[in-house]
């Protein structure tokens, strides 16, 4: 029983001693770090130390050598309201998860090529049939844990329901 109290002291005390290393970085990488030290007035004003390469003079983006050139990047403004689609190219998928006899969410935002599945997880187990009110898609039957998708390829707001259920109703905004 001795035994066991000493190992298990010796690996909290090496777990614990093994974050007291120092700030090493393993990955090649640059750390940088504040140093905070008190003024000598003798209140306790916090004063972060300067520890970068770059002179007072001169700004980071001054300071950047031939390795490390910068790229402009072209600043699209935008002046809508709500939420914003940035469109990288490459098409996602979002859920719309039925249940409680709710869709969550309601009203979606998506891409052109994006993928939207409606997957039904009511409790208690029931299947719901999904009607696109702009005739996207022919009439589903959704059973419980099974998904219906489809791929929207067109800007516009599209319209959704759930037979039977007025409270399961939904919009897809393609932008």
């Amino acid at each position: 029983m001795k035994a066991k109290a000493l190992v298990l002291l010796f690996v909290l005390s090496a777990v614990m001693l093994s974050g007291c290393t120092g700030d090493k970085t393993t990955d090649g990488g640059v750390n940088v770090t504040d140093n905070i030290t008190t003024g000598t007035d003798g209140d306790d004003n916090i004063t972060p130390e300067n520890t970068s390469d770059v002179s007072l003079g001169e700004t980071e983006h001054d300071a950047t050598t031939e390795e490390q050139p910068t790229v402009d990047v072209p600043v699209k403004e935008t002046t809508t309201q709500g939420p914003q689609v940035i469109d990288t190219g490459v098409p996602r998928s979002y859920t719309i998860r039925l249940e409680k006899f709710l869709s969550s969410p309601n009203t979606l935002v998506v891409a052109p090529k994006d993928t939207v599945f409606w997957i039904n997880f009511n409790d208690p187990i029931r299947a719901f049939t999904i009607v696109s009110e702009d005739g996207l898609w022919e009439s589903r039957s959704i059973g419980y844990r099974q998904s219906f998708s489809y791929t929207f390829n067109e800007t516009g707001t599209y319209n959704y329901s759930i037979l039977g259920n007025p409270r399961m109703s939904g919009t897809i905004i393609v932008k």
